[in-house]
Parts: C-alpha cells; sequence; structure tokens
C-alpha cells in the first residue's frame, strides 16, 4: 500500500468524483481509477460506490478512509520534522563550558541562540577542557568553549580560536604589589602557586619560561587542580599566582588581581567540535559564534 493511493482515495471522497479528483491532483482521471481499484484489490473489497452522478464511500470505505487520514497526518508531519531537522530547526544541541573561561559573551550566545531557535533542546555542560574534549570524542557534547586543541585531540577535533585571555597575577590583598602593574621580574623572591601541569599543560609551562626569561626559576611551593583552589592558596598566604583573567569571576574577596607587563603571556579560548558528527544545528550554532567573533575579540571576551 502507497501514501498516493490513500491519497486519491481522500481526493475522491472529499470532492466526489474522479474527474474533479483528478484535477485536483493534476493526475488524469483513469490513472486515479486504476490506483483505488488496485487498494480496493489489496484490502478485499470495494471502497467506494461508482455512479454516474456522484463517486460515495462504502461503510468499509468510511472506516478506511478515517485510518488513511492518521496515516497521511503521520507522514505529513514526519516530513515536516525531517525537514526542519535538515535545517537544523528541531533536535537537540549539547554544549560544554567552564564557566571562568567562558567569559561574558557565553551567556549572550546562548541567549540569542534560543531566541533564534526555540525548538531546539539545548543542554549545558560545565567541565574541564580535557573533560570536554573526551566528551566531544563520545559524543556526550557537540560543542566545547574550550582551550586550544592539543595532541592528541588536535588530530580528530576542529576548534576556532575565539580570543586571547591575558595572563594576570593574583596576589594577597595585603600584599606590598597589590594594586600595581608587575612584572615578572619583580616576582623573582616571591613563592608561586600554580595549577597542576596536567591541567594546564600550556600556561604552567609558559609560566616557567616567562620567568626563565626574566634569569630566575618560579619557586613552585603548591599546586592545586582548580583555579578556585589556586586562588584560596593566594588568599591563605602561600603563594601569588600567574591565572588567565576569566578568572576573575571565581575571585575571593581577600585577593587581588594585577595587571602582568609587559603583557605577553595568554591563553587562548576556542570553540571546538567533531566534525564526524557535525550536522545543521551544529552549523546553525557556530555560524552565531562566527557572527559574534569580531565583538568578542574586541571586548576581550565580553
Amino acid at each position: 500500500m502507497e501514501l498516493r493511493h490513500l491519497r486519491y482515495l481522500c481526493a475522491v471522497a472529499e470532492h466526489g468524483t474522479f474527474s474533479e479528483a483528478g484535477r485536483r491532483l493534476h493526475v488524469s482521471q483513469s490513472a486515479i481509477s486504476e490506483q483505488i481499484a488496485d487498494l480496493e484489490r489489496e484490502v478485499g473489497g470495494q471502497l467506494l460506490n461508482r455512479s454516474p452522478g456522484r463517486t460515495r464511500l462504502t461503510p468499509q470505505g468510511q472506516i478506511f478512509l478515517a485510518e488513511a487520514r492518521k496515516t497521511l497526518a503521520a507522514a505529513d508531519r514526519a516530513l515536516e520534522i525531517t525537514q526542519s531537522s535538515l535545517l537544523g530547526q528541531v533536535g537537540s544541541l549539547n554544549i560544554g563550558f567552564f564557566l571562568w573561561g567562558a567569559g561574558g559573551f557565553f551567556a549572550r550566545i546562548i541567549r540569542d541562540y534560543r531566541k533564534l531557535h526555540p525548538n531546539i533542546k539545548l543542554s549545558l555542560y560545565e567541565m574541564r577542557t580535557p573533560e570536554q574534549m573526551e566528551a566531544l570524542l563520545t559524543g556526550k557534547i557537540d560543542i566545547a568553549f574550550a582551550r586550544p586543541l592539543e595532541p592528541p585531540f588536535d588530530q580528530t577535533l576542529r576548534a576556532e580560536l575565539l580570543y586571547r585571555d591575558p595572563v594576570v597575577v593574583v596576589l594577597p590583598r595585603d600584599h606590598p604589589l597589590a594594586g600595581k602593574p608587575i612584572s615578572i621580574g619583580s616576582l623573582v623572591t616571591e613563592r608561586f602557586v600554580l595549577c597542576d601541569r596536567q591541567m594546564t599543560t600550556a600556561l604552567f609551562d609558559g609560566i616557567v619560561a616567562l620567568c626563565s626569561t626574566a634569569g630566575f626559576s618560579p619557586n613552585i611551593v603548591n599546586t592545586s587542580s582548580t583555579w578556585s583552589g589556586v586562588l584560596t592558596l593566594v588568599e591563605s598566604g602561600e603563594g601569588v599566582a600567574l591565572v588567565p583573567s576569566g578568572v576573575r569571576y571565581l575571585r575571593p574577596p581577600g585577593v587581588v588581581i594585577s595587571p602582568l607587563v609587559p603583557q605577553n603571556l595568554y591563553m587562548g579560548l576556542s570553540v571546538a567540535w567533531n566534525p564526524q558528527n557535525e550536522d545543521p544545528i551544529q552549523q546553525n550554532f557556530l555560524r552565531l559564534v562566527r557572527e559574534n567573533k569580531d565583538r568578542i575579540q574586541r571586548t576581550h571576551g565580553l
């Protein structure tokens, strides 16, 4: 049984004659008659009472027509949903982010996307960059706002740099240098608190290299696996820290953030995705991010 058989039967029932049904459907009268005859043979009984004046449904035809209309409505709905999905208008999108790194722009883009695509089920997951990379590979998330790709993920995932987050100095509030621009050389005698190297390899190595260029090795007295832990250690007087400026969103009251001069150490923030899972929904979201890219860079993530 084909959908066109059902559509022909509906048309004849609605318009009363094969000729009028054919005219409305742009199909010959004989073609409709043959198709409905095929349908009646398949059903095993007569669905129409044919007469010169008006063709009417048999009782069995009325029963069949009611169910046929349900089938056609379901088929039309399936077609509509599928076409909308192909255009990225229905479906779901899972996005990973880390709160202090996403910057002020993140919430704005999410709000804009919800307005543009109200039928997309949008889910947000806070997770660190390594977790986001694994989640992209497994398909748990579709988009990640994370640090630039590093091996081995740069071989399978794709990313675009949105902006470079400058590294700043975090000190206890009562530190003599608090509130002033700080050069790396002025920290030669300080104790350093860093985020674990396995969590931020590029930044950890960048800090060590920066100190080396200034003629000293940093006295690393403690590390933490989280930036909130680093800030707590600084607040407790353990030492000073060099962190991406986005960490200011986590700043406790007992620390002060000072600019690093000259500013030559940054942490990039990228939008990343898995090209093997790319679909119109992801493409629409990435298009929105790209439209905002100039503003993100101009405002340093705001």
